[in-house]
């Protein structure tokens, strides 16, 4: 997991950032074949290769085809790294939870000292920010919420402490919003929202608010604001661009390079450097307003619009069949169950941001077909005090 959860780490070869993990993860997987062999799963082959060819058609007919050819080979990459983590889970099977807990504890601890030394700021342990590290921790998120769901706060009293730990280091608001949802969704699911639940939910969130508005600067902003909006539309926009940045014209800038090449893109990987030779900043304006540091090379912050732009309907239609494939594995597996709350809220969580080629998410996938591959030995409509007698 740490190889798959470091974005910090990476290397420039030739104007492209090459990630330290794929390389290190390529000798990695040698080992782990050398040791315990890659019998893999026939389907799950069939369907990584759908995917793989959904994204040809963008690499021959790219913009640029140097960078389609590298972000290729960092999509192969996230492949074997989902093939491996569901090899992974299937010889650890029940023990996959506690180890995925444990590396969970060990990145809240590695990053208060990170925080305490100075060296960051805003906690993200080593990844770009604290809204990719709330992503990642968004299974952690749900495991610990079913078993506090069925056992009560003893059984995750640590956890919830680290939990509480990750939101106060990161300041994050994206944090929050996914901690809040993963534990949302799992009681609902499991029939235990309670009151009390939603209560202490809601507590929650106004306390954030109210020390974010203590300390943070931009959220007093923010919040002083909203009764001019309210007043006037226009202002309403002003404070919107102000509170998204430049996350809904950078939309745009994906929305307008998919109409132009529907079908196979503008080639994957290629996006920010055609939107830079194609497009203007002027062409992006609100209502003549812009964000200060919106320019049109950037990424677009929802990944299926980005994959749509850079790899066209076709790579989407190809994404969406693998992502189908994979819940639908573990749809009906009791080992599955948190993991399934994971996976919709990470790809809900991937509307607002931005990379396909999350390789931490990939690992998600991994785990889940893997899981799912367990023979299962209880019927598939379990309660939650059954999933916790079972890990």
């Amino acid at each position: 997991m740490l190889l798959v959860c470091g974005d910090i780490l990476s290397i420039n070869a030739g104007g492209l950032n090459i990630k330290i993990a794929y390389p290190v993860f390529v000798i990695y997987v040698l080992v782990f074949a050398l040791n315990f062999g890659l019998d893999l799963n026939k389907r799950n082959l069939t369907i990584s290769a759908i995917f793989l060819v959904s994204l040809v058609p963008s690499v021959v007919f790219s913009t640029n085809v140097k960078v389609s050819i590298a972000f290729f080979v960092g999509a192969i990459m996230c492949v074997v790294m989902m093939m491996t983590f569901a090899k992974m889970a299937e010889i650890l099977r029940e023990r996959t939870v506690d180890h995925l807990l444990w590396f969970y504890r060990f990145t809240v601890i590695i990053t208060f000292f990170l925080v305490l030394t100075r060296i960051q700021t805003r906690g993200h342990f080593f990844f770009y920010e604290p809204s990719y590290w709330a992503i990642s921790l968004i299974p952690y998120f749900c495991i610990t919420a079913y078993r506090q769901s069925s056992s009560g706060l003893r059984s995750c009293y640590p956890d919830l402490l680290l939990v509480v730990m990750a939101v106060a280091l990161s300041q994050s608001v994206s944090m929050v919003l996914w901690l809040a949802v993963s534990f949302f969704g799992v009681y609902l699911a499991g029939g235990k929202l309670k009151l009390k639940y939603c209560l202490w939910m809601v507590i929650g969130i106004i306390a954030f608010v109210f020390i974010a508005y203590q300390v943070h600067g931009r959220t007093r902003a923010i919040i002083s604001e909203v009764p001019a909006a309210l007043e006037d539309p226009a202002n309403a926009l002003s404070l919107l661009i102000f509170v998204v940045g430049n996350r809904a014209q950078r939309l745009l800038v994906a929305y307008n390079a998919l109409i132009e090449h529907p079908w196979f893109g503008v080639g994957i990987g290629a996006l920010k450097s055609y939107a830079s030779l194609f497009f203007s900043e002027d062409d992006f304006k609100l209502n003549g307003m812009s964000a200060t540091d919106f320019t049109t090379d950037l990424n677009a912050t929802n990944i299926y619009l980005e994959i749509a732009a850079e790899g066209g309907l076709t790579a989407l239609a190809g994404f969406f069949i693998l992502l189908r494939y994979v819940y639908k594995r573990a749809n009906t597996h009791v080992l599955t169950a948190p993991f399934k709350f994971a996976f919709v809220i990470s790809m809900i969580s991937l509307l607002i941001e931005s990379s396909y080629l999350r390789t931490y998410v990939w690992a998600l996938y991994g785990m889940m077909l893997g899981l799912s591959a367990v023979k299962q030995e209880t019927p598939p409509t379990v309660s939650l005090s059954s999933y916790e007698q079972k890990v």
